[in-house]
């Protein structure tokens, strides 16, 4: 029994040794904050330890000489050798400040003694730890509405500070000024003047109460709306008599927004949104709602149009109503047609109606445009094959053959690093190759070309 005993007091002479070694006093300073801190940690963890017990060892032997674990108001019936149990109080201690907290942990090492005296008052920690430990005791905090060494009452009294609208500096501290921080609104050594953007709603001897003025005033007001403004902000004119006026910038002559956007007014301000697709300028977001139609585009009973396919420009929706027509087609007894694709300008539908042929056409004795066929001259350069097209024509080389950087078709060249496995990737690549096409426009002929043929194409 007297083995247990004693190997219970060197585990706690340990576990006091570990908080101490953590919490170097010396050079460290601490304030109520640190004190008050300390106090709300007791009680919480004196609340999650209110269940707690030795939990294990020799309990009848534990109760007789270290007491009950849970202190309660009954623990002084039940004493027998006159010691109050500092189990649970250790317990406590050690989880009293966080981790790299110098100053919490050096003010418990300082006031050790304190809070164990204050143990055996065996009274509740959130109600009079904080008073008794950090104001009666350690005299690093006041009570509330007080300030400074010597605990002076803030501004006014405790009871009004600042006006009931601030706060004391150093309030509830043995620090601070006394010197009132007004909340918003609040102005003067006391927190009892209005700011210059609110308004006094109330005031009496003892009291006032500040509102903020509308945010069309700028800044100064005598009362609440707009009509109490004595100047506005921007967005908001001025009317004598009527106070701050909403500005409307989406009248017709400001029109604040840029091309393409239509203007919705807000209180003090605007905003722009984008027109639909076929307005350039607009009233609103649908297409009927347009002031302008864009490009192409026609405004009929208020909705914006989209021309024919055929016309540049329109004053209504079919061929007929084309101002000008959209190459190849063209104008015909005032109506958009289009013209065949030999045609260069037309009098009707069909090759045949050709104002002119267009470049790798060319008439024949009916006076219809037909396809010239270029490859009757063009593509001559060695291993060049030529494939003619309708209006054009395609130089390509012969099989085996590829296009060098001079434009010449020279034999291709495999690489001799090429493998069996390779051999399809390459047949592919050359097929790429002998496809490459190779065009000469009719409008630069080859020199060899003289004469007539020269001419023609």
């Amino acid at each position: 029994m007297t083995r247990t005993m004693r190997n219970t007091v060197a585990a706690l002479s340990c576990l006091l040794f570990l908080l101490l070694w953590h919490s170097p006093a010396a050079g460290l300073q601490w304030n109520c904050e640190t004190c008050k801190g300390i106090t709300d940690r007791f009680a919480q963890k004196y609340a999650e330890t209110e269940k707690g017990g030795y939990g294990g060892g020799n309990t009848d032997w534990e109760e007789t000489y270290l007491k009950e674990y849970r202190r309660s108001s009954h623990w002084r019936r039940m004493k027998k050798d006159g010691t109050e149990s500092e189990v649970r109080l250790l317990e406590i201690i050690e989880q009293l400040c966080v981790k790299d907290n110098h100053a919490c942990y050096a003010l418990v090492e300082e006031h050790e003694e304190l809070l164990e005296e204050w143990w055996q008052k065996d009274e509740s920690p959130d109600i009079n730890l904080y008073k008794w430990f950090c104001i009666d005791h350690i005299k690093v905090c006041c009570p509330e509405g007080q300030w400074g060494p010597r605990c002076i009452d803030c501004p006014i009294g405790r009871e009004k500070v600042c006006s009931d609208h601030g706060k004391c500096d150093g309030d509830g501290t043995r620090e601070g000024t006394g010197a009132c921080t007004c909340d918003k609104g609040y102005q003067g050594a006391l927190c009892e003047q209005c700011t210059n953007d609110h308004y006094e709603e109330y005031k009496n001897t003892t009291h006032v109460s500040c509102k903020g003025c509308h945010y069309g005033c700028n800044i100064t007001c005598k009362g609440p709306g707009l009509e109490n403004c004595l100047a506005c902000h921007k967005g908001w004119n001025y009317v004598e008599g009527s106070g701050c006026i909403d500005v409307d910038e989406c009248n017709e002559k400001l029109r604040p927004c840029p091309k393409g956007m239509y203007c919705i007014n807000i209180v003090g301000g605007h905003k722009c949104f984008q027109c639909n697709e076929a307005c350039e300028e607009c009233f609103g977001p649908e297409a009927n709602e347009c002031r302008k139609c864009r490009e192409n585009h026609v405004l009929l009973e208020g909705s914006c149009e989209e021309c024919h396919e055929l016309c540049t420009g329109c004053t209504g929706l079919g061929p007929e109503n084309c101002v000008k027509c959209k190459p190849p087609a063209d104008m015909v007894d005032g109506t958009c047609i289009d013209c065949a694709r030999a045609c260069h300008g037309c009098t009707g539908p069909g090759p045949e109606h050709c104002k002119r042929c267009r470049m790798g056409f060319k008439k024949n004795k009916e006076e219809v445009c037909e396809d010239v066929d270029e490859c009757k001259v063009m593509c001559r350069l060695q291993h060049e094959v030529c494939t003619n097209t309708i209006g054009s024509y395609e130089c390509l080389c012969e099989e085996g053959y590829e296009r060098n950087q001079r434009e010449l078709c020279v034999m291709k060249i495999e690489d001799e690093d090429d493998t069996e496995g390779d051999s399809e990737v390459a047949t592919e690549a050359s097929k790429v190759r002998l496809d490459k096409k190779y065009k000469r426009p009719n409008k630069q002929p080859r020199k060899m070309l003289t004469g007539t043929l020269r001419q023609e194409l």
